[in-house]
């Protein structure tokens, strides 16, 4: 059996496994993870969110690295195993290797390859608390102007807002 044979036959496989219907649906996304997205006809809107305390005390905020590159006119997240794991990572040797030619077309090229800092955290939304925890993914701001820069002066503020007794709700408005 040849490389495409195999290939082939792997791929029919899955598909007959699955029915072709691999992909979870936008309703199955949003039951696990929480996203600020407004409706089509929504300008404004506000979203309730509470995050959630880790068992051993450490930060809820858990770092992570993400390529982002635009497949089929959509943008897509790609887990980047080079930083998270210290494993080898296409990506990352492609934008290596555009880097090293020294060409400004080359650098200027090689930024789609760069990943990316997020931190996810576990949330219970609490418009859709029926969902259960979610996880709520966002990019770190090197401006100090993002999500979580605007979550830690309430913490300085107000302690702990994960504590179960105490806690607090963030409310997080929306706008277009």
């Amino acid at each position: 059996m040849s490389s495409l044979d195999a290939v082939l036959a792997q791929y029919e496989k899955s598909q007959q496994a699955t029915g072709g219907q691999g992909k979870m649906s936008q309703d199955e996304r949003m039951k696990k993870y929480f996203a600020l997205i407004l409706g089509d006809k929504s300008n404004s809107g506000t979203r309730r969110v509470r995050i959630l305390p880790t068992k051993d005390g450490s930060s809820p905020f858990k770092e992570a690295w993400y390529h982002e590159i635009q497949v089929g006119g959509k943008w897509q997240k790609f887990y980047d195993p080079g930083k998270n794991d210290n494993e080898r990572s296409p990506l990352n040797e492609v934008y290596e290797e555009l880097m090293a030619t020294g060409k400004k077309s080359d650098k200027e090229l090689a930024k789609q390859y760069k990943s990316r800092k997020f931190y996810i955290v576990k949330v219970v939304d609490r418009d859709a608390e029926e969902d259960g925890v979610k996880f709520w993914r966002f990019k770190h701001n090197y401006k100090n102007d993002g999500i979580l820069d605007k979550i830690i002066p309430i913490w300085r503020n107000k302690g702990d807002i994960t504590d179960p007794d105490k806690g607090r709700d963030l409310i997080v408005e929306l706008s277009k």
